[in-house]
């Protein structure tokens, strides 16, 4: 056999194998000639193991050679060429025997022929054979593969060139005709003008010879036929004129139709700007420079990747890629429609979002619902289980007042690190206290005069100064609403300025009240009613004496109570109110405004404390300033 034979061949004797030890140390000492690789003709390395040198048994291969360890199933070199067009195989003259029937070529058979079927075939005629194909068989790799332009030839395209210059060469005749036409009419319009021109200047002519009583007869009348020469003249050149500007309203008009930059579809209107991109884009291409950006595929002009996605999202431009339209605008509820629909239509609905896309929009707003109540529902079942709806809604000023600015503070609450400087809430001032007012402007509301004021003494005027609010005052508005007037002390020291009168008045308004107070009880409603008058009627007339006499800041206030006062009598408030105009006027101490400013005899020592710094402060910043300049 085969192995006993190379086994036979391998054997070797003692004195052979010395001798080959010998000569394979030779080689590898340089003192004898390496082996030559009989497949390649190069230097086989002395220094390789036998192991490698020596080849398989079952290859009987008997002269040295590496040829061994190279791939038995290697494959050739691909290629990206492409099918030779045109290229005919053997031509035969007699038919042969297991070709095509049909035909005559004996690449196919009569089943798979392309050439019409003849009634007497070729194996019967043996006439007109057809040469066979020239069949080629094409290794190619992987770029020739998947290269589109393989194959491609600039002659076939050619052709399509030649049709588009055809096309434009007779819509330029056409155009040029027309034209052509134009202006013939142009000119036939011209001349009927100026013969109907001249038709009516001879018979205006005529016209007014007869009126003038002249002869019909042309040639006698100099001055006339100078006349009529200049108007002619005169009416060419109008004419010359008018013909100039319709010259240029005609290229103006070609100039818009032919000059538009959109294609349409009247031959009229068409141009040669077809629907190409605007130039003052920048292509896709020349986006990013970059070899290793995004690819761009120029047969089908698209980039699917986005160029600039190494940048910032606010740095990116209008265009990032061809595939980011695929997911934004209303392309994703169009993608979760048809998954709902094959969704749908894998239970059993007969639904399809293409051939019924209303129904199929219905069934899945109606689906989204009831998801979202089912959630809803789950949700309400928990929490009335578990209970929690405390926790649900967290307060707005723990959800926007969190935020990862880093602050430090110091022991006093000075800011160290951080927030140097407290962010302005708006442009306003806020939070400032004018005219020894404890509160701000617009703090409250008088629904009487319905207009804006001060909450700490309810006056209305913004440049008012804050006059504090006397207790009668909160008394009145007390007795109006019905209750029980508190009872004032006997001992109840009287206001600075007011004379013996006006304490006697307020002594007896004071005894009245204790009087009220003691037969409260036994009082029906109307015998209040009939006190609370006379009171007011007494009030009254001790501000009207007030404000004649000393003319002191109460007079306001008693003013007010005397002409709130409904049971009192017309000229007692009349009087009183003269007399309260009077005193405004007439003192000293009245502010701009109309308002009677008052002698504050307490004091708040907080604000006059604070008062007192900021005057400190601000002498201490002019002086530094001044120091400076």
């Amino acid at each position: 056999s085969m192995a006993s034979n190379a086994v036979a061949d391998s054997f070797t004797s003692r004195e052979d194998a010395k001798k080959q030890k010998q000569l394979q140390e030779a080689r590898a000492a340089g003192t004898a000639a390496p082996e030559i690789d009989e497949a390649t003709g190069s230097m086989i390395n002395p220094h390789n193991p036998s192991f490698i040198t020596s080849a398989p048994w079952y290859l009987n291969q008997d002269k040295p050679s590496l040829k061994h360890h190279q791939a038995w199933n290697k494959k050739e070199a691909g290629t990206k060429e492409w099918y030779k067009r045109g290229t005919k195989g053997d031509v035969k003259t007699k038919f042969i025997k297991g070709a095509c029937e049909n035909c005559g070529a004996t690449t196919h058979t009569k089943k798979d022929c392309v050439e019409r079927p003849r009634s007497v075939g070729a194996k019967w005629n043996g006439k007109n054979l057809m040469p066979d194909e020239y069949i080629e068989d094409l290794k190619l790799d992987w770029d020739g593969k998947r290269d589109r332009w393989n194959g491609f030839q600039v002659e076939d395209y050619k052709a399509i060139q030649d049709e588009w210059e055809r096309v434009e060469q007779e819509r330029r005749n056409r155009k040029a005709h027309e034209m052509e036409e134009r202006a013939k009419l142009k000119e036939r319009l011209k001349a009927q003008k100026k013969a109907l021109k001249k038709k009516r200047k001879q018979r205006r002519r005529q016209l007014r010879r007869q009126a003038e009583g002249l002869d019909t007869d042309t040639g006698t009348d100099t001055g006339d036929s100078d006349t009529g020469d200049s108007d002619t003249d005169s009416d060419t050149d109008s004419d010359s004129d008018a013909s100039d500007d319709e010259d240029l309203g005609e290229k103006m008009k070609d100039f818009d139709k032919t000059t538009s930059t959109v294609a349409t579809k009247d031959d009229k209107l068409r141009t040669t700007t077809r629907n190409l991109r605007i130039r003052e884009d920048t292509a896709k291409y020349l986006l990013n420079l970059d070899v290793n950006s995004a690819y761009y595929d120029p047969k089908s002009r698209s980039m699917r990747d986005d160029p600039f996605k190494h940048l910032k999202d606010d740095e990116k431009g209008a265009f990032r890629g061809d595939n980011f339209l695929r997911s934004s605008g209303d392309s994703k509820q169009l993608t979760e429609l048809t998954v709902f629909a094959w969704d749908a239509y894998k239970h059993g609905e007969k639904v399809h979002d293409t051939a019924q896309p209303t129904q199929a929009l219905k069934m899945y707003q109606v689906f989204k619902q009831r998801s979202q109540d089912l959630k809803s529902q789950q949700q309400e079942e928990l929490i009335s289980k578990y209970g929690g709806q405390e926790h649900m809604e967290a307060p707005q000023e723990l959800i926007y007042g969190q935020t990862d600015d880093y602050v430090e503070y110091a022991r006093d609450g000075r800011v160290l690190k951080g927030r140097e400087r407290a962010y302005v809430k708006s442009k306003y001032e806020e939070d400032v206290l004018v005219g020894n007012h404890s509160s701000i402007w617009g703090s409250w509301f008088d629904p009487v005069t319905k207009a804006w004021g001060f909450a700490c003494c309810h006056q209305c005027m913004k440049n008012a100064y804050c006059v504090p609010i006397r207790n009668d005052a909160v008394e009145d508005s007390r007795e109006e609403a019905g209750a029980p007037a508190e009872a004032e002390t006997p001992g109840e020291k009287a206001p600075a300025g007011e004379d013996a009168e006006g304490s006697s008045g307020s002594g007896s308004d004071s005894s009245s009240s204790n009087e009220e107070e003691d037969g409260a009880e036994g009082k029906s409603i109307e015998e209040r009613k009939k006190a609370l008058a006379e009171k007011r009627r007494a009030r009254a007339l001790a501000g009207l004496k007030m404000s004649e006499g000393a003319g002191v800041a109460s007079a306001s206030s008693s003013g007010a109570a005397a002409s709130s006062s409904a049971a009192a009598d017309a000229g007692a408030s009349s009087a009183a109110s003269d007399g309260a105009s009077a005193s405004r006027l007439s003192d000293k101490r009245s502010s701009a405004f109309g308002h009677v400013l008052e002698e504050i005899t307490d004091l708040d020592s907080h604000k006059v404390t604070e008062a007192v710094q900021r005057e400190k402060k601000r002498r201490k910043q002019d002086k530094s300033a001044s120091a400076f300049t």
